[in-house]
């Protein structure tokens, strides 16, 4: 059977998150950033098109330091050779 899960409904999935991405750009301001596949559908987006582990360090190296920032009386130090 074609239809089995996320899987063979891929291409189902990739049409109407693409479509439903499409509308809300439509009625968003200028200036505002688009809404992309990943903000549609994102559990499935993430099955459908898996990270690499680089991709994965480096989103975890972003977080890191985001929440490093977040302190107000961080050390200086943390942030060197960012």
């Amino acid at each position: 059977m074609y239809a089995d899960g996320l899987i063979g409904n891929r291409g189902i999935l990739e049409v109407l998150g693409n479509l439903t991405a499409g509308q809300f750009n439509k009625m968003l301001p200028k200036g505002k950033s688009p809404y992309t596949l990943e903000d549609i559908i994102p559990k499935a987006f993430e099955y459908l098109y898996p990270m690499t582990n680089e991709d994965r360090k480096e989103l975890t190296n972003q977080r890191l330091l985001a929440f490093m920032a977040m302190a107000p009386n961080a050390p200086s130090i943390l942030f060197e050779g960012t």
